[in-house]
């Protein structure tokens, strides 16, 4: 996946790859291999050439803001493919939208609570289904008015998940 991240002074075209379970970061011609894992308080713990950061992340359609315990800092991802579909993608969907089941299975995991800003595409929540983990992502960008699900609860075809606005 190709990247441009932008700050107030630069752009830097970034790309993330993953092979054999160990991701890396290229920029330019540096190298770095990390992995990260998103803890349950929505906090991130990134390792990153062996060394470990605890990271906020806030991220809306136009910035992303990364808080970490010893600086702050802003800028904007652009995914060339995301921003090339997302006018045709979300043509259509004004008002709130209801996000129902298009198969019965359980809610493993909730990624979005009430309130939370939804991106188009951003993951929602986890569905398993015939033993595959499906992620549900926002069919457009909006704020999650409803979440009438919980982690482990079983849903059928059809059945109301949650809804954005």
């Amino acid at each position: 996946m190709i990247l441009e991240i932008s700050t107030e002074d630069e752009k830097i075209a970034v790309e993330i790859t993953s092979t054999r379970g160990t991701r890396k970061i290229h920029i330019g011609d540096r190298e770095i291999a990390f992995d990260w894992v998103r803890l349950a308080d929505g906090h991130y713990s990134l390792i990153m050439d062996g060394r470990v950061f605890d990271l906020l992340i806030h991220r809306d359609s136009e910035t992303c803001e990364v808080t970490s315990r010893a600086a702050a800092y802003s800028f904007r991802v652009v995914d060339p493919r995301r921003s090339r579909l997302k006018p045709a993608a979300e043509d259509g969907h004004t008002g709130l939208l209801r996000i129902c089941a298009d198969m019965p299975g359980k809610v493993i995991r909730i990624m979005v609570k009430k309130g939370d800003p939804a991106i188009h595409e951003q993951g929602l929540l986890i569905l398993e289904a015939m033993k595959m983990q499906n992620e549900i992502r926002a069919p457009k960008g909006g704020t999650v008015v409803d979440v009438a699900v919980t982690a482990g609860m079983t849903v059928n075809t059809g059945d109301f998940l949650l809804s954005i606005e």
